[in-house]
């Protein structure tokens, strides 16, 4: 008789393909925005509330946003090695939004300033994990085939808390005030514990025909069964020479690899953490250089800044998913070093309508419209390289995985894969205002964009010839 393995109704829809994205990319969403929200409120919490010296606001500040980085790039290792011993990632994932609920109430409620390193040290653990569970849950419910467009779209919530968390933060602080404005992120959180509750997550490894660790129990299961045992089992009985031989077995099943020493000896695996790294590198570049620039150079105020930080990071929003699914069908190589390479030309020229000779010809006006037209562009052929290198480490994960299914552990190493990926993001996103601001106050904003397009050709470069 068959046995029926279908859900109840109001159970199908709590383990639907649809429910699981929507709980990832609303958990992903949040804690991109708290990465910004309190940014724009720090001085009114330093000075107000903690009564600090408003002498020292902006060094406060940013010691604040340099730890929420070096917190990420410290937490991801450890909860990625967690991570891979659990099959089920609902645990982890409700576990890292009580962190991250239990931070943010700390870092909004604290009258003290050790109170508030400690709330941000704990929202950037939770981050941290919350993200490394998302990836994982949402790759494995893609599949080998859709891996690409998957993580497109979660770069594309990624992104739209990236960009809406300062906006908000500042937005909510002016118009409704201090308590109301902590109460978005508040209730984000709250439901999304809450669709964590609910949803039940599926058996990946059953959906997805391809999955390394299902072969791998298939195959397990063929070699355990001889096509002669019998249907029916028999009496259990004792067999020295066989329980030896199995005692003797099992530790060679349980002998697992270190995933970072076998996975960085491949160059593939170095030129994807330099794809993640170098467009993190360059989104912090932005972030450090362009509000002085334009303020100095065209007389640019807040909003045009803004509006400038819009242009650029709104099509990223849009377009990832549709080059994630073109990674799918052509693959990594081929789209992302176009992109780079395409960025060579872009950066370059960033830095031309700003200078004096244009502003010396009369042309103003001319010079910002072919400054925002070249931000405009700049956008557009980001959106190609930008998720690349975590696709491409997913990629090379598989191809070992397909030999050796549990080289890296019962369930793979897919967390600790994401793990390196947010190291790199991270690493990237410290050493960018680093690297750049030297570079723009010793050489000048046009040669440090020359030295920017410089590079994006040199990662076009390295992305054709190893990946």
């Amino acid at each position: 008789m068959a046995v029926s393995t279908k859900r109840p109704t109001f159970q199908g829809w709590r383990s639907s393909s649809q429910f699981v994205i929507a709980t990832a990319c609303l958990a992903m969403f949040t804690e991109s925005l708290l990465a910004g929200f309190p940014v724009p409120m720090l001085p009114y919490m330093l000075e107000e509330r903690l009564h600090n010296d408003p002498s020292k606001t902006t060094a406060t500040i940013n010691s604040l946003l340099s730890l929420h980085g070096l917190a990420s790039i410290l937490a991801a290792p450890s909860c990625a090695a967690l991570f891979d011993t659990i099959s089920n990632q609902k645990i982890p994932l409700y576990l890292a939004l009580v962190l991250c609920l239990a931070g943010t109430a700390l870092f909004a409620i604290t009258t003290t300033s050790w109170v508030l390193y400690l709330g941000r040290i704990l929202q950037a653990v939770a981050a941290s994990a919350a993200w490394l569970a998302c990836t994982t849950m949402l790759t494995e419910l893609a599949g080998s085939a859709r891996a690409g467009a998957m993580l497109g779209l979660s770069m594309s919530f990624s992104t739209l808390g990236t960009v809406s968390g300062p906006m908000l933060g500042g937005v909510l602080l002016g118009w409704f005030g201090y308590w109301p404005a902590w109460s978005l992120p508040m209730v984000l959180l709250i439901l999304d514990m809450i669709a964590r509750f609910v949803m039940i997550q599926p058996d990946y490894h059953l959906l997805d025909s391809q999955s390394p660790i299902r072969l791998a129990n298939r195959s397990k299961l063929c070699q355990n069964v001889p096509e002669a045992s019998p249907f029916l089992p028999q009496s259990p009985s004792f067999d020295p020479d066989t329980t030896t031989k199995a005692e003797s077995s099992s530790p060679a099943t349980t002998e697992y690899r270190n995933y970072y020493t076998v996975m960085l000896q491949d160059a593939g695996m170095w030129a994807a953490v330099l794809n993640t790294m170098s467009q993190a590198a360059l989104r912090a570049a932005f972030n450090a250089t362009l509000p002085v620039y334009l303020r100095d150079t065209f007389n640019w105020g807040p909003s045009s800044v803004g509006a400038i930080f819009f242009a650029l990071q709104v099509p990223i929003i849009f377009l990832s998913p549709l080059f994630g699914h073109l990674r799918d069908r052509v693959g990594m190589r081929y789209p992302t070093a176009v992109g780079w390479a395409l960025l060579c030309p872009l950066m370059c020229y960033l830095g031309v309508p700003g200078r004096d000779v244009s502003q010396a010809s009369g042309k103003h006006t001319d010079a910002e419209v072919a400054f925002i037209v070249c931000i405009c562009g700049i956008g557009l052929v980001m959106s190609s390289v930008q998720g690349a290198g975590s696709f491409h480490m997913r990629f090379l994960l598989e191809e070992v995985e397909k030999d050796t299914p549990t080289l890296f552990g019962p369930n793979g190493g897919r967390a600790r894969c994401f793990a390196l990926v947010s190291i790199s993001f991270n690493v990237g996103l410290m050493l960018g205002p680093v690297v750049t601001g030297f570079l723009f106050e010793s050489a000048g904003y046009y040669y440090m964009n020359i030295a920017l397009g410089a590079a994006c050709m040199g990662v076009a470069v390295v992305t054709f010839m190893f990946c």
